[in-house]
């Protein structure tokens, strides 16, 4: 079971915060107070790893200005309920242990007055009367039976099991509709288990320690022959209590003059471990108590901790179904040199590739955002005090990713999202490249140009911009051009390569496109066809065919006599060939539609890139 969606209602500065994504490894950044560690700790709650405290309850509690200081007099008020929501997709083996088909909504709730409960999202009764049956006292049971007209079977006892079955099985032929109701016990116990590491945590290992060894304790307790065990124990303590419980009902109905008592008494077992003891020496010298030695110690032997954690966390239980592992870092590189940053992005790396593990890192550092693809990082922000989230999906456009960036770099104390990802700045000839080659480019991938570090922009006649290359170039950056390859021979054209070389730029600068001659061409012509009829239907209602476009390539310049075809026979053509191109691109589906003689113009930006960025400058220089 692996949490992929997060939605926050009332919960510290998360006042009203929906679908917050959650990949495989997610880094969370933002500037201070804005919701990093409110969003850590809401996961402890959501997976009942950190009991609600008063100071969690929003001061922005939806449908309420400010949570006021003391209790109010106004009966009527709504309580506040403090929600967090988690959207889990399921593994092939939980699907067939909880006897689902697709991922399951489950949701912790504390209302005022009322407590804390675990739902889940499930085909519930229509009747909420009859939603939680399990969790009424025997005059309830009694007087919802009356209400929906059933009563006990003959020889049934007047007790609460008796009362309970009859009313189970009322509800098992009721309408149902989709509603919240009680998690079950098999849901509870699938949730995964938390591993949180703060900050503060490199100086105590120890509680580094029994945060590992206590989450392997509570995946032992999932094992068949272990969870029978503690169902026993849990069963016998349950035993034990009854006369007490019986002794001290009979006391409160005594003492408080009432018809009847109930107290019925639930006994769980959640195995900790509550201490480790741990010392360490150094070679040569005598084993001292860990909580003697250096902090220097303290947090190399945490770090280690970390990079062991995930090995061990992320094995399955054999025989059996564990929910998993969420391994959540608030901080890590508090304290830690650059050196010892980068061994963490490691770690995280290998830990969030293990099948059961997912890893969030709420940070400020470079280091650990600049490690991930951008699609991975989640972006919290804050108005008023109030956060709201920002991120990228798989339907986001080239400009939502830019404007992603540079949202980012401000609020990060950056005037420029050069500083986060861009190690390669890529021009191109004009709109229609700028606005085709980020949408072919996430299509090939699975993920935008910037995540390669590949920065594109608009060169075209302008010769700001070329004057801009020449800037970076003299300035140590790494600068590509992506033209078309018929630039090598036509000198009269805006962005040949003869224009080039007046800036500086050579031959060795540059990358082409085309087969052979410029984008347009790369597309078969199966695609121009089907793009065709789709856009630029023909005048006389006849279909455009592959051979249509294949007549024009034998001759003259192919994007002009295409454009010039459509100007001629359809009534809908574009008005500027440039457009042709982006539209086309909008009508591809699969990475395979993007042609090869692309992707590898693509893969060769891609392998500059991994190897550009900024460079050291010797004082010679």
């Amino acid at each position: 079971m692996r949490l992929v969606e997060l939605s926050v209602t009332n919960f510290r500065s998360l006042g009203d915060v929906q679908s917050i994504p959650i990949h495989k490894q997610t880094i969370l950044t933002g500037h201070n107070d804005c919701g990093k560690t409110a969003t850590l700790d809401a996961i402890a709650f959501l997976l009942g790893e950190r009991p609600l405290a008063d100071s969690d309850v929003s001061q922005f509690a939806e449908s309420e200005p400010a949570r006021a200081a003391l209790p109010s007099d106004d009966d009527a008020a709504e309580p506040i309920a403090v929600t967090v929501e988690g959207r889990f997709d399921l593994s092939d083996a939980d699907k067939k242990a909880l006897g689902l088909t697709s991922s399951i909504q489950v949701r912790r709730r504390h209302v005022e007055g009322e407590g804390v409960s675990l739902e889940w999202l499930a085909q519930v009764p229509q009747n909420p009367a009859l939603r939680n049956i399990s969790s009424l006292k025997v005059p309830e049971l009694r007087s919802l039976a009356s209400e929906v007209g059933i009563r006990l079977r003959d020889g049934q006892p007047n007790v609460k099991a008796s009362w309970t079955e009859v009313l189970e099985d009322y509800v098992a032929s009721a309408p149902t509709v989709a509603g919240w109701a009680q998690a079950p016990e098999h849901v509870v116990s699938a949730l995964p288990q938390l591993l949180y590491f703060r900050g503060d945590a490199a100086e105590t290992p120890d509680t580094v320690v029994r945060s590992i060894l206590t989450a392997k304790l509570r995946e032992y307790t999932l094992r068949e022959e272990t969870r029978q065990k503690i169902t026993d124990l849990e069963t016998a303590f349950s035993g034990l209590l009854k006369d007490d419980a019986a002794r001290l009902q009979k006391l409160v109905e005594e003492r408080c003059a009432l018809d009847s008592f109930s107290l019925e008494p639930t006994v769980q077992l959640r195995p900790t471990v509550s201490g480790v003891s741990m010392t360490a020496a150094a070679p040569g010298q005598r084993a001292v108590s860990l909580a003697a030695a250096g902090a220097g110690r303290s947090r190399r032997i945490s770090l280690a901790l970390w990079e062991a954690s995930q090995q061990l966390l992320s094995e399955a239980a054999e025989g059996g179904v564990t929910g998993g592992v969420i391994i959540a870092y608030d901080e890590p590189d508090t304290h830690l040199d650059y050196e010892h940053q980068r061994r963490i992005m490691d770690m995280i790396k290998v830990s969030s590739s293990a099948e059961q593990s997912t890893v969030i890192v709420a940070t400020h550092s470079l280091n650990l955002i600049d490690g991930v693809d951008i699609q991975d990082i989640v972006h919290l922000n804050s108005r008023d005090g109030r956060a709201y989230v920002q991120s990228l999906g798989a339907d986001d456009s080239d400009e939502d990713t830019r404007r992603f960036l540079s949202n980012m770099a401000v609020s990060l104390g950056f005037r420029n999202s050069v500083l986060l990802h861009e190690r390669c700045f890529v021009g191109v000839e004009g709109p229609t490249e700028y606005a085709a080659l980020p949408a072919l480019f996430k299509l090939a991938f699975g993920y935008p140009i910037q995540s390669a570090g590949i920065a594109l922009w608009d060169c075209g006649g302008n010769d700001g911009a070329l004057n801009f290359a020449k800037f970076l170039k003299k300035h140590r950056r790494t600068v590509l051009f992506l033209v078309d390859g018929d630039s090598m021979r036509d000198k009269e054209r805006e962005f040949s390569l003869n224009r080039l070389e007046k800036y500086g730029f050579t031959e060795k600068d540059c990358l082409f496109l085309g087969d052979p001659n410029e984008l347009e061409d790369v597309f078969s012509d199966d695609q121009w066809a089907d793009t065709m009829n789709a856009e630029w239907p023909r005048k006389d209602e006849k279909q455009w065919t592959p051979a249509d476009v294949a007549g024009l390539r034998r001759a003259g310049k192919f994007s002009k006599s295409l454009h010039t075809l459509l100007y001629q026979n359809s009534e809908q053509a574009p008005r500027k060939k440039e457009s042709m191109v982006v539209q086309l691109a909008q009508r591809l589906r699969q990475p395979s539609d993007v042609p090869p003689a692309l992707v590898k113009s693509f893969n060769d930006a891609i392998k500059v890139a991994s190897e550009a960025g900024l460079r050291h400058w010797s004082e010679d220089e």
